[in-house]
Formats: C-alpha cells, sequence, structure tokens
C-alpha cells in the first residue's frame, strides 16, 4: 500500500484516477475492518455470556468455532473489498465472488439472509444522503453512470454480501452468523458515516463534482439498539475505537445520547458546515505551504497516530503555562497562525516523547481536528469581543478541546454537545464584563476555576464539560435573575418614554390645531405649551383621548381662545367669555400649581385678557405666570444612562440595502455586536422593539440599555463599523463561520 497522506493522493487523483481509488480503498478499509474486528470480539463475549449462563446453542462449541475461523473471516472480506475496487479500476472486469446462486433455502438460511438484507438496507437509510453523493461522484470518476449498489465496494449492500460470503464459507452455526451480522451492524454504523465523510471530501479535493448536493433524506435508525434482545452482553453499547468515533473512544454511548441520539449524524445545516470546512482546509494548507508545517525535512515522512498525538497533547495539557506564551495570540500583523504554533508544540512534543524524524506528519483526520480547533481559536483570541485578559482565559482551552475535536467529531456537527456548550457558556460569562462590580468579579473568578478545573482534570471524558458547563451554568443562574430584572426595568423604561412621547406629540399636534394661527400674549403661550401641554399629556396616557378629563380640559383651552379673540376685538372686559376657575385649575394642579399660586396663575390670564381688551398689542403685554410654578415630569430616570445617543436625522442615513434587510429581520433576544467606545466591542440584545416607533432597544448582558435605534440607524452604524450582526446563535456557531470565511479568502 502507497504510503502517500490522503491530500496527496486527492492531488494526485485529479490526473490518476486510479490513485484516488487507492486513497478510497485505504479509507475504507482503515475503518470498516476495525468495525468488523470490534463486532467480533463482542460475539465473543456474547457468547461467552451465554456459554455462562448454560445456553447449548450459543454456548462454548460456538465460541470455540468462532475463535477458530475469526481469522478467516476478516481475511475473506478483506479480499472481498480490495476485489470489489479492482473491478472499479476496470470496468471490464466483474467481480463474480460475491454473486450467489438461485437455490432453495432452508428456514434458518432464509433467516440469515434476512438478518444480512435488514443490515445493508438499515444502513443505507441511515447514510441516505452521503450515499447518493458518493453513487454519483464514483460513477463521474469511473465513468460508470449505472454502477449498481451491489458493484460498489463502498456501499452498505456490497459490504452485507462481502461478510455474508465470508461468514458463509465457515463451518458456524446459522443462529451465530445472525449474532454477527447483528453486532456488525452495530459497529458499521459509526464506521461507515466517517469513511463516507472522509472519502467525499476527498473526491471533493480531487474536483469530483465539488458542487454536487444531497436530495436524499436521513432517517435516523437507532442501530445501537439492534440486537438487544440478544441478552444483557449486548446492552453496553459500541466504543468507536477510531479518532473521530461517533461515540468515541473511552466515551460510552450513554455519553452521546444528549447530543447524537445514537444516529451519528448532526443536522443538515451542520454537516454542510462541517464538509465545506473540511474541503476548504485543503485550499488553506496549500496557501500556507512551509508557514504552516514549519519543517524543512527531506527524511521519510513519519505519521503520528491518534495514540501518540493524544498523549503528546496531554502534555501539553499538563505542562501549559510554560507554553502559553507561545500559544496565546495576540494582535501581531506578521505573527504565525495559531496552527503553525500548535504544530510546532507538537512536534517538540513528539521528540520529548522520542520521536526524532525530521519529517513528522499528522494523521489526515486528526490533522483536520488540529486546524479546526487552531482556527477557531484564533477567531476567539483575534476577535474584538474580548479584552486581553479574557483571552488568557480563552486560550488556556485550546489543548482540551484540540484533544476533544481529535476523539469526537461531533464536536463540529451538535449545536448541544457539552464542550460546545461550556466554550459558549464561558464566553457569555466573560462578554462585556469588565469586572467593574463585584458581581462581575466573582463571574470572572468562578470562569477562572472552571478552566482550571478543565485543565487539571481532563482526561480524555467529555463528561468533565457536560459537569463543569451544568455547574458554572447554575452559578450564572442568579446572576441572569438579577441581569432580567434590569432589563425588564430598561424595557418598561424605554417603553413609558415612547407613549410619552407618542402622548406628548399627539397632545401638542391637537393644541397647535386649536390655537391655529392666533399670536397668543407670552402669559397664554406659556400656559397652553408647558402647563395645558402637560396636564392633556398625563390624562392622554392615564384615562386615553376622549375622555372626560382630556374633554374637560380641551373645553378651557378653547374658553381662554374664544376670550382672546373677544378682546382682541377691543370687547368690553364685561361681555368677555368667563373662564372656569375650576377647569383651569385642574390644569395647574398637574404641574404642583395649588392654592394661591394657583389663583395667581388664573388672575394672570384675566389681566393679559383686559390689557388686550383695553388696546394693548398682544406681543406688548410682559405678564408672566409665577415663578414658583414647578412641572414634575412623569417618568423618573431610575436604570443607568444609555452608553450611547439615538441616532437622528434618518433622512440622510447612508447604509446598504443588503444590511438594511439584515437588520429588519432581527427579532427580541438576537444578539449583535456593538462598538460602544474606540477600544471596546461588546455583544448586545434586541429586548424590545417598540409597536409606535418600530425603533428596536439593545441592552448589554447585565441588563443594562445601551441604544435605542431604527433599523435604518443599525444599518448606518454598520456601514461605519460600529455594528456587526453575528452569524450564528452562539458564540461557537459565529466563530465557524468566521473561519469558513478566512478559509475562503485564503484560497482565493
Amino acid at each position: 500500500m502507497s504510503s502517500r497522506t490522503p491530500t496527496e493522493f486527492a492531488d494526485a487523483g485529479r490526473t490518476d484516477p486510479g490513485l484516488l481509488l487507492d486513497a478510497l480503498q485505504k479509507q475504507t478499509l482503515e475503518r470498516v475492518l476495525p468495525a468488523l474486528d470490534r463486532a467480533l470480539g463482542r460475539v465473543d463475549d456474547y457468547l461467552f455470556d451465554r456459554s455462562q449462563s448454560g445456553d447449548d446453542t450459543l454456548g462454548l462449541t460456538a465460541l470455540r468455532d468462532l475463535r477458530r475461523i475469526r481469522g478467516q473471516i476478516g481475511r475473506r472480506f478483506e479480499q472481498a473489498v480490495i476485489a470489489g475496487f479492482r473491478s472499479l479500476r476496470d470496468p471490464r472486469s466483474t467481480s463474480q465472488s460475491l454473486q450467489s446462486a438461485l437455490t432453495l433455502l432452508s428456514e434458518d438460511g432464509l433467516e440469515e439472509q434476512l438478518a444480512n438484507e435488514q443490515l445493508a438496507e438499515s444502513l443505507a437509510r441511515m447514510h441516505a444522503p452521503s450515499l447518493e453523493l458518493l453513487a454519483k461522484r464514483i460513477g463521474d470518476l469511473t465513468g460508470r453512470e449505472n454502477l449498481q449498489a451491489a458493484d460498489n465496494p463502498l456501499t452498505p449492500t456490497f459490504i452485507a454480501a462481502a461478510m455474508r460470503n465470508a461468514v458463509g464459507e465457515q463451518d458456524l452455526d446459522a443462529a451465530v452468523r445472525i449474532v454477527i451480522f447483528k453486532f456488525f451492524e452495530r459497529e458499521l454504523a459509526t464506521a461507515l458515516a466517517h469513511a463516507y465523510e472522509r472519502i467525499n471530501t476527498l473526491l471533493v479535493a480531487a474536483g469530483v463534482l465539488p458542487d454536487l448536493r444531497s436530495t436524499a433524506r436521513v432517517e435516523p435508525m437507532h442501530v445501537a439498539a439492534a440486537g438487544q434482545s440478544m441478552g444483557n452482553a449486548a446492552h453496553d453499547g459500541a466504543r468507536g475505537g477510531g479518532h473521530w468515533a461517533g461515540t468515541g473512544e473511552g466515551m460510552s454511548e450513554g455519553d452521546g445520547a444528549g447530543y447524537g441520539h445514537g444516529t451519528g449524524q448532526g443536522s443538515p445545516a451542520d454537516q454542510a458546515m462541517f464538509t465545506n470546512l473540511l474541503g476548504l482546509l485543503q485550499g488553506w494548507r496549500t496557501s500556507m505551504g512551509p508557514a504552516l508545517h514549519g519543517q524543512t525535512g527531506t527524511g521519510p515522512i513519519q505519521t503520528l497516530n491518534s495514540t501518540e498525538l493524544l498523549s503528546i497533547l496531554t502534555l501539553l495539557q499538563r505542562d501549559l503555562p510554560a507554553t502559553l506564551q507561545q500559544l496565546q495570540r495576540t494582535s501581531g500583523a506578521d505573527e504565525a497562525p495559531l496552527a503553525a504554533q500548535l504544530r510546532q508544540e507538537v512536534v517538540q512534543g513528539a521528540r520529548k516523547l522520542g520521536v526524532n524524524s525530521d519529517n513528522l506528519h499528522l494523521d489526515g483526520l486528526d490533522e483536520d481536528a488540529v486546524d479546526l480547533v487552531a482556527l477557531l481559536f484564533d477567531v476567539l483570541l483575534d476577535g474584538p469581543q474580548f479584552d486581553i485578559d479574557t483571552r488568557r482565559k480563552i486560550g488556556r482551552m485550546l489543548v482540551p478541546y484540540v484533544k476533544v475535536a481529535v476523539k469526537d467529531r461531533r464536536l463540529f456537527l451538535f449545536k448541544d454537545h457539552p464542550a460546545r456548550r461550556l466554550l459558549n457558556t464561558v464566553a457569555e460569562a466573560c462578554e462585556g464584563n469588565h469586572g467593574e462590580a463585584p458581581q462581575e468579579r466573582e463571574l470572572l473568578g468562578r470562569v477562572d476555576s472552571t478552566i482550571e478545573r478543565l485543565v487539571g482534570e481532563f482526561n480524555e471524558d467529555v463528561a468533565i464539560f457536560e459537569t463543569l458547563e451544568q455547574e458554572l451554568r447554575a452559578y450564572m443562574a442568579q446572576h441572569r435573575k438579577r441581569f432580567e430584572l434590569a432589563e425588564k426595568r430598561a424595557a418598561e423604561g424605554q417603553r413609558g418614554r415612547e407613549r410619552l412621547d407618542q402622548s406628548r406629540s399627539a397632545v401638542n399636534a391637537e393644541l397647535a390645531q386649536h390655537r391655529g394661527e392666533r399670536e397668543l400674549p407670552a402669559v397664554m403661550d406659556e400656559f397652553l405649551t408647558r402647563y395645558t401641554s402637560h396636564h392633556l399629556t398625563q390624562v392622554v396616557l392615564r384615562d386615553g383621548h376622549g375622555s372626560p378629563r382630556h374633554d374637560e380640559a380641551m373645553r378651557a383651552v378653547d374658553e381662554l381662545l374664544l376670550a382672546f379673540d373677544y378682546a382682541e376685538l377691543r370687547t368690553p372686559l364685561e361681555e368677555l367669555p368667563a373662564l372656569s376657575s375650576a377647569a383651569f385649575e385642574a390644569i395647574l394642579v398637574s404641574s404642583g400649581c395649588t392654592g394661591q399660586a394657583a389663583e395667581a396663575a388664573i388672575d394672570s390670564l384675566r389681566n393679559a385678557l383686559a390689557r388686550l381688551a383695553g388696546g394693548e398689542r398682544a406681543t406688548d403685554i410682559a405678564i408672566r405666570l409665577p415663578e414658583q410654578v414647578i412641572v414634575v415630569e412623569p417618568i423618573q430616570q431610575t436604570e443607568r444612562e444609555p452608553i450611547l445617543e439615538v441616532i437622528a436625522g434618518t433622512d440622510t442615513l447612508d447604509f446598504d440595502a443588503t444590511v438594511l434587510g439584515r437588520m429588519r429581520k432581527l427579532q427580541i433576544g438576537s444578539w449583535i455586536q456593538l462598538q460602544t467606545s474606540a477600544e471596546r466591542v461588546e455583544p448586545v440584545k434586541v429586548s424590545w422593539i417598540s409597536p409606535i416607533s418600530g425603533r428596536l432597544l439593545l441592552v448589554n448582558r447585565r441588563g443594562i440599555r445601551v441604544l435605542v435605534a431604527s433599523v435604518g440607524e443599525l444599518a448606518a452604524m454598520a456601514k461605519l463599523g460600529k455594528v456587526s450582526v453575528r452569524e450564528g446563535d452562539s458564540i461557537f456557531d459565529d466563530a465557524m463561520h468566521q473561519v469558513a470565511g478566512r478559509l475562503k479568502s485564503s484560497a482565493s
């Protein structure tokens, strides 16, 4: 077998399909053969347990027969798969080894055939999207448009037939064969998921139908449950033996039940994102060249296996304080990417373990895991949303997350993966938290202790992520209640201000309509624009427009304006319309003008009317209302003043129409990034959307009002670089989108 890496096979496969088929064969055998070996080992345990319970059919005799021919089953199965790939390379040759003759079957033989067909059908339904892409790409690669599933060594149909032939040629009881099929089905569920994912990635990298999209639907199959009726020995579940396994070595099925449901499949969107990232990595590595590997050795390539890599990472994790300065990102423009720094640390760790090669490389899937996590942390550590201390905290989590990714690809596929949730929770606790209040400093201290425990206690068991995330989230719950209360108060305050502004505008418009073009004396103008406006605003807020109190106040306004009209016509004082003292006193009382002060104010209005009727011009009457009158605002400013002011003049805003469309899609609970000062970028949440003005109330993670702005104003701020919309629902999702953006930029 060639010693080329999968990436080198993909590069060579662009011109030589035979070399690419060699790579696909290698990927298939590396995952299917260990799955078969694990399945036979579990059958061995199952038969032993049955023999201990006194089972005569599946007892010691069957166990002895299986151990005698176990190696032959593996060899015959491997030969069948190799023969299948050989027939793909040479379209003129057809493999006859898997074609069975048409014969009558016994009852046991029929049951065995049904078990074998069930193995193929269930796995084909589970991996339908990947198989659809694979069939079209293999057909395009080999020039065989109508390639049947039975002739494609990558399909469950071919693998099931190969397994049946390998087992059928051995002297085994039919019941034992059925047990083998069941356990093999369980192991293949995860092994094929990884094989198909990697093979499709290699084909895309080689340019074989790179833009192809699947139309098939995934039918979740709880393969882990298959064979449960065979006894308690089958209940312990399949433990993946390879890196990036569906359950992961050292992780039980129960570890993944909360976020994988035993299917090995994430959502279609997450799968598409992950597959896209793997494809983009190839171009990124090519563009980085020697700067990424940092090695100039010309000797033979030595590849670290997963076990060796995990051992090296464990050493790095324990020695993290000494290497932190090298792995910690700064803002230097000429600094090597974090992936290159991490690779150098891995090489140094390998030398400490006795590996002296000057041309050391990582296995293909391990390389993907290391680079993806390094790029993820590159984004987090370079981003403006965290200050230097927070970046240092997050940087300490790098090595544990690389170890998780090496063992468990679900980190990139499932939004509720424990490690993914922990990173999101840590980011939530740190974003916008500058330790300005005692509670904020306590929360940062709790984050420190959480990270210390992760670095000190993580031993490749993902359960610690679950434990630490739950503990940190529970601790944050008490802070969250206080923040939610502050957010509620901010929303209520803004709602009150909006209603106040709306009522005030409506009242002023109504007063202006009644007043018309009249040029009033200063005392009357002050009474209408200040006291009457305030009183009517209060009445509209409490009783509504058209209420008895509102109508009474407007009658008083009309009385005053009518008296002014008569006075302006030089009507004798005794013939002027009388002013209703009760209505005018009600208006003055709402502004704190009571008793003698109210009487003095009303006398001032009557005095102005008398002087106007006596022949004086309205502009010459200098009478004023009493100075001791104090207007009380209806809403008290109880919360912290906003950090930013609302933008005005929306008719001259400059923004992109596409960005405006994105801003219009913001809903309550959406998060965006806002530059609150020259040095600070913070996450803010849409807490409330005004039904009156359509403006958005934005609060920070502490529930404090930061900004009130319209979607147009936000779009204008986005064009100035002060606002950006997050691509994902969480810090992890957003970082992965940014990683994809960086990889695309590098490839172009």
